[in-house]
């Protein structure tokens, strides 16, 4: 019993660490390696005493892990961060992002070569420059034809994004329903 009670202890002191020297390594590796940060190092706030020793930390914005997660193997899962800085630019549900581009293309991995179309936009013919240019155009689309007219559920949006679908059962707003359902149990 006594050595369960001291694992858990050692667990709890120990945890706070590794995650802060995790973040602060892979910190160091974005700036060195990739302009896309898979994690959203800023949002990770440390306590450290006069000793320099680390008391605590906290990740203060969980919603880019919560992307990253869903988004798993998939062509878009190292945009999650930026996703999330987009929506929030434009004042649009984080969720929206990610989960069309999971209903419609599993992530980018079923977009047509070369479109970085993962949102099905034109019945996939648009193209985009890159994913980064092109998360920001969806967003913004998504702000200015859904949102700004009061369209904000996937009920909503459906009619006009895939408008066949509310006359078959409304499968595509059930599906984004879904998927924003897995970024918040995640």
């Amino acid at each position: 019993m006594f050595k369960k009670l001291l694992l858990v202890f050692l667990w709890f002191l120990v945890t706070p660490a590794v995650l802060a020297t995790s973040g602060i390594f892979l910190s160091n590796y974005n700036k060195n390696n990739s302009n896309i940060s898979l994690l959203p190092i800023t949002q990770i706030e440390i306590q450290n005493n006069q000793e320099g020793r680390v008391l605590g930390s906290k990740i203060t914005d969980t919603r880019p892990y919560l992307v990253t997660n869903l988004l798993e193997n998939t062509q878009l899962a190292p945009y999650s961060q930026l996703m999330v800085e987009i929506a929030d630019k434009y004042g649009i549900d984080y969720r929206l992002i990610p989960s069309i581009a999971m209903k419609e293309s599993g992530g980018g991995n079923k977009a047509r070569s070369g479109s970085f179309n993962a949102w099905g936009f034109e019945n996939g013919r648009t193209n985009f420059e890159s994913w980064e240019s092109a998360i920001n155009i969806v967003a913004k689309t998504l702000k200015e034809r859904y949102v700004a007219k009061g369209l904000v559920t996937p009920e909503q949006i459906m009619a006009v994004y895939a408008p066949p679908q509310v006359t078959t059962g409304g499968k595509w707003a059930k599906d984004i329903n879904y998927f924003f359902s897995k970024l918040e149990n995640l």
